[in-house]
């Protein structure tokens, strides 16, 4: 009877061991996966900043104000004098949503000095005093009446 008792409370602390084991396991592989989508997200802030344009999922099912939540996010990244594109979208899990995708606000100057080369800045420059000196254009030709 002594036997069978110890024999129980052992399978009972290798039971709550596997637990234990089986829970920390768990948060072990959740910390890595946050750590994997925060590189991702820092990837995703750095190629944004780069190349002007940024993209985000806004989920249907969280936020019933889908149109609110809308504005409010692209208020906070997009430049509202350019175009933007708004997309329905169904996630993977079957979460409705709208991905928008806009330029980024304040990016026009980074991304034009990064794609415009010396001899093309260059070349506008001579162009445009030559053309000026042209003449007067249609556009600038005012008649009083």
């Amino acid at each position: 009877m002594a036997g069978a008792k110890a024999g129980f409370k052992v399978v009972s602390v290798m039971k709550k061991m596997v637990s234990v084991f089986g829970i920390l396991g768990m948060l072990f592989l959740s910390g890595c996966a946050s750590s994997a989508y925060k590189a991702r997200q820092d990837q995703r802030e750095k190629l944004a900043g780069s190349s002007g344009l940024y993209c985000e999922w806004i989920n249907g099912d969280k936020h019933t104000d889908v149109d609110v939540e809308l504005n409010l996010q692209m208020a906070k990244r997009c430049d509202s004098a350019k175009p933007f594109t708004l997309t329905p979208y169904k996630n993977s899990s079957d979460q409705n949503g709208i991905m928008y995708c806009c330029a980024i606000a304040g990016s026009e100057s980074k991304v034009a000095a990064r794609k415009s080369s010396p001899k093309e800045s260059a070349a506008a420059a001579v162009a445009a005093p030559a053309a000026k000196e042209a003449g007067p254009q249609s556009e600038d030709i005012v008649e009083d009446k």
